[in-house]
């Protein structure tokens, strides 16, 4: 075995592995975007209850004043947090899917890895100017800074490059079928 059909077969393992890898991530983040929905719909619920329990509380006379107090600002910042989430969801979801995609490509040695790869490097860097901009329209500076990505999100960003490039080194190497 020459020392280049051993690093051919090195590279397709790691690709393969790669992919293995993200596609249990793609699992994760799905699994992830519905606990969090259903934590949304369990939020509005309690929310919804404790409005209708003040307010009967209030008409029978057995409250004299609203027990919850929330400002117009934070009402607003409220309503901005929740359309931002739901948002945010919704694009993770679909990089899920093309992470998904691109590990089962990457699993079978496809072509065609290469183009989602590229895919899904470049909606990642979409996503991070995107948080940018949300978390400069942000209405308070806590909303900022939870539009913004986090560390974990960035640190994916960089494997998620490295991974393409060797994806695409092993297009380039012919070895994708």
């Amino acid at each position: 075995m020459t020392l280049e059909a051993f690093s051919d077969g090195l590279l397709q393992w790691t690709v393969r592995l790669a992919g293995l890898f993200w596609l249990v991530g793609a699992f994760m983040l799905f699994r992830q975007i519905g606990a969090e929905m259903a934590l949304d719909s369990i939020t509005a619920k309690l929310e919804k209850t404790a409005r209708d329990l003040e307010r009967e509380a209030l008409e029978s006379g057995e409250l004299e004043k609203p027990v919850i107090h929330k400002t117009e600002t934070r009402e607003k910042t409220d309503r901005w947090a929740d359309r931002d989430d739901a948002a945010r969801r919704g694009w993770i979801a679909g990089q899920a899917v093309v992470l998904a995609a691109t590990a089962l490509a990457m699993i079978l040695l496809h072509s065609f890895a290469a183009w989602m790869v590229a895919l899904l490097v470049a909606g990642q860097g979409v996503n991070f100017f995107w948080r940018e901009h949300a978390a400069r329209r942000a209405p308070p500076a806590e909303a900022a800074a939870h539009a913004r990505p986090s560390a974990s999100t960035i640190n994916a960003g960089w494997v998620s490059l490295v991974i393409a490039m060797l994806v695409w080194s092993a297009a380039f190497r012919g070895l994708l079928n």
